[in-house]
């Protein structure tokens, strides 16, 4: 069949070898695909042609396509989100921009992805797939750079919507660090209330709240933050967040960290109180 060139540009001799591991290195049949490097005009190409039979031309195409859309997506991530990033937030500082291209990142590539970002992950590649085969059906010659630039619309847009959600991302964060630099400020600057006092997380997923000497606290400080007889327990997180900013205690000792399901409320509290902070789980 007629071979597929592929302009690749400076990325050719990556493309060459990512198409010799899947193509040939891959197949039943080492004999079956046949991929060379060559150059004309200046433009570095790599050279694609299907040696055996396949059940047809379009199986063949359809075979190079899915594997060229697995190289674009490495290839041609980065610059596409740097684009979008460019465009769309122009406004935000460079370092900013830069740290939502990688929050973006990470929700593309992080292979802990649960379910729904699986799918539309695998809907990306397929978009991809089926312009590739789309393309390749009526051209022999494709210019990768070219095709990225005028033939993945789709495939931007879906990026966009990645984007869209890092920079809420970023947005929620910046807010909780600028948040948790005001409880910081605000602690060090209050009197210390208690030496020490020590938190019990409870499989009830409440905590019991004790002083130095292991005696439980309940007290006006208990008292007005729960608005009841708290007799040393605390049930709502935020409750415990708020006691500990009030007693601005010298030294926090946490215990059976492990019943704690929400692992912010520990991070929160390693962040106010740097320094402060034992965590044990006993």
């Amino acid at each position: 069949m007629q071979p597929v060139r592929i302009t690749a540009g400076d990325g050719a001799g990556e493309l060459l070898n990512f198409l010799q591991k899947e193509l040939v290195e891959t197949s039943n049949d080492g004999e079956l695909f046949k991929v060379n490097h060559e150059e004309e005009n200046g433009l570095i190409a790599v050279e694609c042609t299907c040696k055996g039979k396949f059940s047809g031309d379009k199986t063949f195409v359809e075979h190079l396509s899915q594997v060229l859309a697995e190289y674009l997506i490495t290839a041609y991530d980065d610059m596409l989100l740097k684009r979008i990033a460019k465009k769309n937030y122009g406004y935000l500082k460079p370092d900013e921009r830069r740290e939502i291209i990688n929050i973006a990142q990470k929700k593309i590539r992080d292979g802990s992805q649960n379910l729904f970002d699986t799918i539309l992950k695998i809907r990306r590649k397929n978009l991809v797939t089926r312009k590739l085969a789309d393309f390749l059906n009526q051209n022999d010659h494709i210019i990768l750079e070219g095709f990225v630039t005028f033939r993945m619309q789709e495939y931007v847009k879906e990026l966009e919507e990645v984007m869209d959600w890092a920079v809420r991302q970023y947005l929620i964060e910046k807010e909780y660090q600028e948040f948790i630099k005001l409880l910081t400020c605000f602690v060090q600057m209050q009197k210390p209330k208690f030496r020490c006092v020590h938190i019990i997380a409870e499989k009830d997923s409440g905590f019991s709240l004790y002083d130095e000497n292991m005696e439980r606290i309940s007290d006006q400080y208990l008292l007005e933050l729960a608005g009841e007889q708290a007799d040393g327990i605390i049930k709502e997180e935020d409750l415990l967040i708020s006691f500990l900013i009030s007693a601005a205690p010298r030294q926090i000792i946490m215990h059976n960290i492990s019943e704690i399901r929400n692992k912010e409320l520990i991070d929160t509290i390693m962040q106010v109180f740097s320094g402060r902070v034992t965590a044990f789980n006993d």
